[in-house]
C-alpha cells in the first residue's frame, strides 16, 4: 500500500499586540495629529497677527488723512467767517455814497462753494466687512475704533445742513446785490484773466433796512453754523489724533 505524503502548510504565527503596543501607537497617532493641529493654528496665528498689522498700518494712514481733512476745513471756514464778517459790517454802514466793489466781490466770492468734510473710512469698512475686527484682541481698543467711526458719520448730515444754510444765503441775496453784477463777477473768474473789479461803483439794489437785516440774518446764520462746524472738526481731530497714538503704541508702529 502506496502512502502518499501529505504537504502541510504551515502559517507564520502572528504574535498578538499587547496592551502597551497599543497605546503607543495611538499615543503616536494622537501626538501627530496634535502636534499638526498646534503648527496649523500657528500658521494661522501668524497670519492673523500679520494681516491685523497690515490693517492697523492702514488705519492709522485714513486717520491721518482725516485729521489733514480737519484743519484744511478750519482753515477754510474760517476764511469764510471772515468774509461773512466784513459783508456785515459793510452792510451795516452802508449807505448811497459807500464804495461797493469789495462788498460784491466777497458776496461772490463767499458763494462760490462750501468745505464738505467727507472722512475716510476705507479701511474700518474693510474689517467690518470681511470679520477683521475679530483680530483686535482688546475690546477697549475696539470700542474706540467704533465710537471715531460712529463719530464721523454725522459729517454727512453736518455737511447737508451746511449746504443748506450756504442755500439760504444764496435765496436772499437778490434782495439787496445785483444780479447782473455778480453775473459779471462770476464770468471774469471763468476766464482766468485776474480778479475782476466792477466798474464804476455797483449800487445795491435796496438800502431798506428790513432787507439788509434780513440778507444779515442769513449771513450771521451761516456764520454760526461754520463756527459750529469747526468745533466739532477740532474734536474729530483731538479724537483721530488719540486713536493714532493709541494704535501705535499698542501695535508698535513708528
Amino acid at each position: 500500500m502506496q502512502t502518499e505524503d501529505m504537504e502541510v502548510h504551515h502559517h507564520p504565527q502572528v504574535e498578538k499586540k499587547g496592551f502597551k503596543e497599543y497605546f503607543l501607537e495611538f499615543l503616536m497617532i494622537f501626538l501627530a495629529v496634535t502636534m499638526g493641529f498646534i503648527a496649523e493654528n500657528i500658521r494661522e496665528s501668524i497670519k492673523d497677527k500679520k494681516q491685523l498689522h497690515e490693517y492697523i498700518e492702514s488705519m492709522v494712514n485714513d486717520l491721518q488723512s482725516d485729521t489733514a481733512l480737519y484743519h484744511s476745513a478750519v482753515e477754510y471756514n474760517l476764511s469764510k467767517c471772515r468774509i461773512i464778517d466784513t459783508i456785515i459790517q459793510s452792510l451795516s454802514n452802508n449807505d448811497n455814497s459807500s464804495n461797493n466793489v469789495q462788498l460784491y466781490l466777497l458776496v461772490r466770492q463767499l458763494t462760490m462753494g462750501t468745505f464738505v468734510i467727507s472722512t475716510t473710512p476705507k479701511t474700518f469698512d474693510q474689517m467690518k466687512s470681511s470679520g477683521g475686527l475679530r483680530l483686535i484682541a482688546k475690546q477697549s481698543t475696539n470700542d474706540s475704533i467704533g465710537s471715531y467711526y460712529q463719530w464721523t458719520q454725522r459729517f454727512e448730515y453736518w455737511s447737508d445742513f451746511q449746504k443748506q444754510r450756504l442755500n439760504e444765503v444764496i435765496s436772499i441775496n437778490d434782495r439787496v446785490f445785483d444780479s447782473k453784477v455778480l453775473f459779471s463777477i462770476l464770468k471774469k473768474m471763468e476766464s482766468d484773466s485776474g480778479p475782476f473789479m466792477p466798474e464804476n461803483n455797483p449800487k445795491l439794489m435796496s438800502h431798506d433796512p428790513i432787507s439788509i437785516n434780513a440778507v444779515i440774518m442769513r449771513y450771521q446764520y451761516y456764520y454760526g453754523f461754520l463756527q459750529l462746524m469747526n468745533e466739532r472738526s477740532m474734536s474729530a481731530s483731538a479724537q483721530a489724533a488719540r486713536l493714532i497714538a493709541l494704535l501705535k503704541n499698542e501695535y508698535h508702529l513708528k
